[in-house]
């Protein structure tokens, strides 16, 4: 990033010596570091100076024959010969005294800040900036860009201005114009040839410029307060200064003061002006005043100003500064190549910047606001290349999808999603018969006996259900009342028992958990929930093949339950030519091993995912004792799904649920097979959809086209502010999307689409806005 070196030389004088200190900063941001000392007394250096002055006077007197800027008493009648010869040593001595006195000295605060500057210089010799901070107004007048340190480093500009500079905040307007506006202000020419500036300014590309020769006062000033503002306030003509105020002539009739157009040069700094030359003699007060007005950057000759040496430099420095080099290093280069004026030795001096080195200086392409930073124009070359990054973020995106490295997180996403989603309250087709602490206390025994069991399901069979799912394990009697339970279960083909799959165990030619003896194999269903490896209970699992389980059964519990109910209703499940499950319209999709964001699961049996109808309550619920006791209304039980199962919290038959966290407690197993049961029903009668996943191909193009949109983003705004509303808004767009498809029963990938948003927006930003800064110089 470029700095600024800022030297301070504060109190003292030549005779005492000055305090000093050399300031790093970022480029428009705070200081980095300072070093403090001193620099040794220099007594010769000032009269060494007015010696060249003098000299230089003479010769410019000479080459312009103009009395009005020379004093009458500096000699004129010598031969020009002599006095160029007498100018030439005056300059050697100026700067040989100049680097004498800059070099490494007892002094050792200044030799660290020699040393520190040259390391600067070393490292940042293209960007580096130096700003010369004194309160003694000689000292800026010094050729510092002839400073041996300096030699080296032909970009390195110098600027000046005083110690006790107003540090200020001044809002970052622009011009009203594409174009970079310039006024031109050509005043009184007596003896002056400013044709060649005006065709200088003339050969300036993509600029507004406006010409105004000899214009009275007002005139001025109304166009200092143009509307439109300027970029570039430029003054050809006569000028001096005196007592340290500055004065330009408009004609030979009129000339004015900074302070008597002040107001307006407030205003057009207000609106927009960064720079203000003055191609004229004695500009140091004028630069002066202007700094007090807070014009960014001022550009002045020094001292008197031969007609040629002003315009050979107006023409090298906006040639320069046009055609792309920064404004500091377009100064010093047009200011070197003056030495092209050897009977005017010195003129390299005569240019100046006045500038606040709080500020930073504005390149051509600065001036150009509305093309730079156009918040909307869109540069076609980029768009292949930001094609090409989408599909790079997207390629990876779905890699490490595919591997199940996603999977984590995205399950996570799911969870919210679903926590997300409206209560449907309680399913009226369905009651929960809960055994509670309670009911195994009053009891005395658990397992619960056989007999109570019975006396429960004879009490519901009474009131006509449609089916009673009894989710309590049965495998072996549990006495007393074991022969009349099995009588029960055998003659009643509405009631539907459990029994377990498992997994296979090591060295065990069975496994699982059987059926009640006394149940067929059509009244069975296995209790077994797909539960993922965090223990959260996300998919419903249908069908399965038990393989050599003693548990033969190839239908989920609740599937059995949800079939004896449709089958009431006159729906028939039906087979696809897939061989998967139809009831009405749905298909019942399977989950394979890469679907979605599945990708390290056990893929067995026809799985679907599982959308919970309530986090509350799915059904209405009574307890045992209730039951027993004939405590509930038979309209509960009419036609109805009963599920008979254990919801004490010692018994441990219970899951964590994507609302775990939220309602601090894991949800029962009867519970879960109620929610599974309420799906099925509720999807057979369209009243609500599957929730499913999209197939691979139609996921890649969903999160495709998020990192296209990442990469769209950099490329339509180009403020940095604006970039990142447009990519804050695409992830609120596309967070309500995936909510909004959700809620229909489609699980859009969000996590992946995301990061590819983000991947594409960094990779972008990094190549368009690179190269962008790079084409604007």
């Amino acid at each position: 990033m470029p700095r600024v070196a800022v030297l301070k030389i504060g109190r003292g004088n030549f005779h005492q010596g000055f305090e000093v200190s050399l300031e790093l900063r970022e480029d428009g941001g705070l200081p980095v570091g300072e070093i403090e000392g001193r620099l040794g007394a220099n007594t010769d250096i000032e009269g060494l100076y007015f010696l060249w002055q003098q000299s230089f006077r003479s010769l410019s007197a000479i080459a312009r024959n103009d009395g009005w800027e020379i004093e009458s008493s500096l000699p004129t009648n010598r031969a020009t010969r002599e006095i160029t010869d007498d100018c030439w040593q005056r300059m050697r001595q100026v700067e040989a005294n100049l680097n004498e006195w800059l070099q490494p000295s007892g002094e050792l605060g200044w030799q660290k800040i020699r040393e520190r500057l040259s390391k600067e210089l070393a490292t940042q010799a293209d960007t580096l900036r130096l700003a010369i901070k004194a309160r003694d107004p000689i000292l800026w007048k010094l050729p510092w860009h002839s400073w041996d340190l300096l030699s080296s480093y032909p970009n390195v500009g110098v600027s000046y201005s005083p110690v006790e500079y107003e540090s200020w905040e001044i809002a970052k307007h622009q011009t009203q114009s594409d174009r970079v506006r310039l006024l031109a202000i050509f005043g009184d020419n007596q003896n002056l040839d400013l044709a060649a500036d005006r065709q200088a300014i003339d050969n300036l590309q993509e600029t507004e410029s406006v010409f105004y020769h000899q214009p009275q006062a007002r005139d001025l000033i109304a166009q200092l307060r143009n509307p439109q503002g300027w970029d570039i306030f430029f003054f050809a003509g006569h000028s001096q200064t005196i007592e340290q105020r500055g004065r330009i002539s408009l004609s030979a009739r009129e000339s004015i003061e900074t302070d008597q157009f002040k107001h307006a040069l407030r205003e057009a700094v207000q609106k927009g002006l960064k720079i203000a030359i003055f191609n004229s003699c004695e500009g140091l007060g004028l630069a002066q005043q202007l700094a007090d007005l807070h014009v960014p950057i001022i550009i002045v000759m020094q001292e008197i100003v031969p007609d040629v040496v002003a315009q050979s430099f107006l023409k090298e420095f906006l040639r320069e500064y046009a055609g792309g080099q920064p404004l500091y290093s377009a100064v010093r280069h047009a200011q070197e190549r003056l030495e092209e004026f050897t009977e005017l030795p010195g003129a390299t001096w005569l240019p100046m910047i006045y500038q606040n080195p709080a500020e930073v200086p504005p390149t051509w392409q600065d001036l150009r606001p509305k093309k730079r930073q156009h918040r909307f124009g869109l540069d076609w070359q980029h768009l292949p290349n930001i094609l090409v990054k989408s599909l790079v973020a997207t390629g990876l995106v779905m890699a490490v999808r595919f591997v199940g490295g996603l999977q984590p997180v995205e399950l996570w996403a799911f969870d919210q999603m679903t926590r997300l989603q409206s209560d449907r309250g309680i399913d009226e087709r369905l009651l929960i018969v809960k055994v509670t602490e309670q009911d195994i206390q009053q009891q005395r025994q658990y397992p619960l006996s056989d007999r109570v069991i019975l006396q429960t399901l004879e009490k519901l069979q009474a009131h006509q259900p449609r089916a009673i799912g009894l989710d309590i394990y049965r495998d072996f009697p549990v006495e007393p009342g074991y022969r009349e339970l099995a009588a029960h279960i055998k003659k009643n083909s509405n009631l539907v028992t459990i029994c377990e799959v498992s997994h296979p165990e090591a060295k065990a030619n069975k496994f699982g958990v059987a059926s009640p003896p006394a149940s067929p194999p059509e009244n069975v269903g296995f209790s077994d929930i797909a539960v993922e490896p965090d223990g959260t209970v996300r998919r419903y699992l249908l069908h399965l093949n038990p393989g050599d389980s003693v548990c033969q059964v190839p239908y989920a519990f609740s599937a059995e339950l949800a079939l004896r109910y449709l089958d009431a209703e006159g729906i028939q499940p039906e087979a696809t030519s897939d061989g998967n499950l139809q009831l009405g319209s749905t298909v019942f999709q399977p989950l394979e091993k890469h679907t979605g964001f599945y990708h390290n699961i056990d893929p067995r049996g026809h799985q679907v995912l599982l959308s919970y109808r309530s986090f509350t309550k799915v059904a209405r619920e009574v307890t045992l004792t209730e039951v027993l006791q004939n405590d509930f209304k038979p309209q509960w039980v009419k036609n109805r799904i009963v599920l008979i199962g254990v919801v004490a919290q010692s018994v441990g038959d219970r899951f964590s649920t994507p609302f775990s966290n939220e309602i601090d407690k894991k949800m029962p197993g009867v519970v879960i097979h109620a929610q599974m049961v309420s799906q099925m029903l509720s999807i057979a009668k369209q009243e609500r959809p599957l929730l499913q996943f999209w197939p691979q191909t139609l996921d890649a193009v969903w999160i495709g086209s998020w990192a296209l949109t990442g990469g769209l983003c950099v490329w339509v705004f180009h403020g940095l502010v604006y970039r990142r509303i447009a990519i804050a808004s695409a992830m609120i767009i596309l967070g309500s999307l995936c909510l909004s498809l959700f809620s229909i029963g489609i699980c859009a990938p969000l996590v992946p689409s995301v990061i590819a948003l983000v991947i594409s927006y960094i990779i972008t930003t990094k190549t368009v806005i690179g190269k962008r800064m790079k084409d604007e110089g």
